[in-house]
């Protein structure tokens, strides 16, 4: 194990839940151009977010309790449970910075202003982006941006509920996840949400395939498996 390798050896679910910063997804994308190791424990994480999605919240709380009380339960998977802390850990991140942000706009802005220009003002080679269509009555839009790297595609997603969905719609909101559909007609999921009424969900994905190879992407309704949407490369 080389140097650089022990560097990025702890980002992989960082980069697989979202908790990487740009400047940090684009640095570790770099490492993943060149470790094959890396690029596998992606791979074996991709459906981490999935399975995140799933689990109620009194099921994370037991995961994410270390004590020795109470009677026994199967032991999860040890890359499960770090996935559900550090997602844990990401969220309390978020609240603390939101309240921050709160306080201090103006600083926001200034940070914003400096670092725009020199993370986001260039379009990576390759860039596609993806319009969904909606092939069922829900009022939900999609677009995706797709960009070819060493190891497949990095796949940017933003997916808006409209605000006046159903009045009888979850307090958590519905579990829909996203799908990859390569040329042979293989799919694999690769990330899952609740999408609420008003709200929109930005996610980051990737996939081993290649953008080429890319039929289709599908935001699909976890609870029933229908597809919602569909987007086309072109």
């Amino acid at each position: 194990m080389n140097a650089d390798h022990e560097r990025f050896a702890d980002w992989d679910s960082a980069y697989v839940l979202g908790a990487l910063s740009p400047a940090e997804r684009r640095e570790y994308e770099g490492h993943l151009e060149t470790c094959e190791r890396c690029r596998r424990a992606v791979e074996e994480l991709a459906p981490m977010p999935g399975l995140l999605a799933r689990l109620t919240p009194a099921r994370a709380e037991a995961l994410l309790d270390d004590g020795d009380g109470g009677s026994a339960a199967p032991a999860p998977r040890p890359e499960l449970l770090a996935a559900v802390r550090h997602e844990a850990r990401r969220r309390r991140t978020r609240r603390t910075r939101m309240r921050m942000a709160v306080a201090a706009a103006a600083g926001a802005v200034a940070l914003t202003a400096v670092a725009v220009p020199i993370g986001l003002s260039r379009t990576p080679p390759g860039l596609e982006v993806v319009a969904f269509e909606t092939v069922a009555e829900v009022p939900v839009t999609a677009t995706a941006e797709l960009v070819p790297v060493a190891w497949g595609t990095r796949i940017d997603l933003d997916c808006t509920y409209e605000s006046d969905g159903p009045a009888d719609a979850p307090v958590d909101g519905w579990p829909y996840a996203l799908y990859v559909v390569d040329r042979d007609g293989t799919s694999r999921e690769l990330s899952s949400w609740r999408a609420s009424p008003g709200t929109t969900a930005r996610l980051e994905a990737g996939t081993a395939v290649d953008l080429d190879d890319i039929a289709s992407l599908e935001i699909r309704a976890l609870a029933s498996g229908d597809v919602l949407l569909v987007g086309t490369p072109d």
